[in-house]
């Protein structure tokens, strides 16, 4: 208790120190203004004293999420820290050699304890992307367990893990982007129609090109895409498209058809039909229909040849189906291309 309270009076000191030099400070500049000399020194002595909270608050939170994102480098730090300030308070009761036994020896032997015996495997449920873990339960996650669990998922299980964890934040992304972009909030959605399935998706959008929408929106229907999610060894798909619209000046579609994700090892590749439904009224429309018709012929090829050829960016996840999608960094990309 003795020492808690002289370590609060030390604190108390340095904060008394820091006001009065605020206090010069400001009556300093204060009486080189123009201005009233009182109102100066106020309004010097609260900037100062802003600036000094701001900069130790965003010091503070920095080292916060530093501690959320790297904790075991920082539980490293520390004990390094620790014992470097026990090797200068041995070194004034001993002699150098026995400060450095007590102290930079032990810290040698604990650091390399440290090393092997806590790892770091992928979460990516959590933001810094790791979970601490032993040496037990590294081995386990190298054989395929979901620690959180304590099972290894069968395939089936895991990839529909990972598909609604994808789906589930790119509507995130979707909808901070389209707050970015146009300054307001809606909510994304994934949608079917009850005209469109497997066989005839292709022609519909050929035959909806000469419309003024590629869809009719109206007709869409709010829908479980789970209860469409099928797996086939390593593809992931749906029975019937699933359509994800995204609202604004001009309408976009993406068509998830019955190959929408591969998994290769702890990998996967998204894939989707991708169209902005743009119609210009100023052109002259039998030029517009044909360019929208040729850009859907196009979009279609490149998007079967993007299945063959597996050019599409590539996400990891972990052993209990969670992606590292990160929506907020990935809108704030596509906000930054535009």
């Amino acid at each position: 208790m003795k020492k808690t309270l002289e370590f609060l009076k030390i604190l108390f000191k340095i904060f008394i120190i820091i006001e009065i030099m605020i206090a010069f400070y400001s009556v300093f500049v204060g009486v080189s203004s123009e201005f009233n000399i009182f109102g100066a020194i106020l309004f010097c002595f609260f900037e100062a004293n802003g600036f000094v909270y701001e900069n130790l608050s965003q010091i503070i939170i920095l080292f916060c999420k530093g501690l959320i994102l790297y904790p075991l480098i920082y539980f490293k730090v520390f004990i390094i820290i620790f014992f470097i300030i026990l090797f200068f308070k041995l070194k004034k009761k001993f002699n150098n050699k026995l400060a450095f036994k007590y102290s930079i020896i032990p810290m040698i032997i604990i650091f390399a304890l440290c090393s092997y015996f806590l790892k770091v495997v992928p979460d990516y449920s959590n933001k810094s992307h790791e979970k601490i873990v032993t040496l037990y339960g590294y081995k386990k996650y190298q054989q395929g367990y979901c620690l959180e669990e304590d099972r290894i998922l069968p395939k089936d299980e895991l990839y529909k893990r990972v598909v609604v964890d994808d789906f589930t934040k790119l509507l995130v992304r979707e909808d901070i982007l389209y707050k970015m972009i146009y300054n307001s909030i809606t909510n994304h959605e994934y949608e079917i129609h009850k005209d469109i399935n497997l066989d005839n998706y292709k022609d519909y959008l050929r035959k909806n090109a000469y419309s003024k929408e590629y869809v009719n929106y109206k007709e869409l229907e709010l829908v479980d895409y789970t209860k469409y999610l099928v797996v086939k060894n390593n593809i992931a798909g749906f029975t019937k498209p699933i359509i994800l619209p995204v609202g604004g000046a001009s309408v976009s579609i993406s068509v998830y058809t019955d190959i929408a994700f591969e998994f290769e090892d702890d990998t996967y590749v998204t894939y989707r039909l991708f169209l902005v439904d743009k119609f210009d009224e100023r052109e002259d429309k039998a030029k517009e229909y044909k360019h929208r018709l040729e850009d859907i012929n196009y979009k279609i090829f490149t998007y079967e040849d993007d299945i063959k050829k597996r050019l599409s960016y590539r996400r990891k996840f972990d052993n209990c189906g969670y992606s590292n999608f990160n929506p907020e960094k990935e809108a704030i990309e596509i906000y930054n291309g535009i």
